[in-house]
């Protein structure tokens, strides 16, 4: 489970890095700028859930099969 979330957060920070290399190089009236920043706010809460999910998964020991 500890491994499962560890790659989704990681996965999910790599986007928010590509995303916002990609705002900062197109203009900002772009549609897709505020695409783009829209989705790194979907992504910036699926990784604090991930991240709080994780803590939870180590505080109490839990072991998913």
């Amino acid at each position: 489970m500890e491994q499962f979330l560890n790659e989704k957060i990681t996965e999910a920070k790599r986007e928010v890095d590509r995303l916002t290399h990609v705002c900062q190089t197109k203009p900002f009236d772009s549609a897709d700028f505020f695409e783009n920043e829209f989705q790194i706010e979907r992504l910036a809460a699926q990784i604090e859930v991930y991240e709080s999910i994780l803590k939870k998964v180590i505080e109490e020991n839990i072991d998913v099969q």
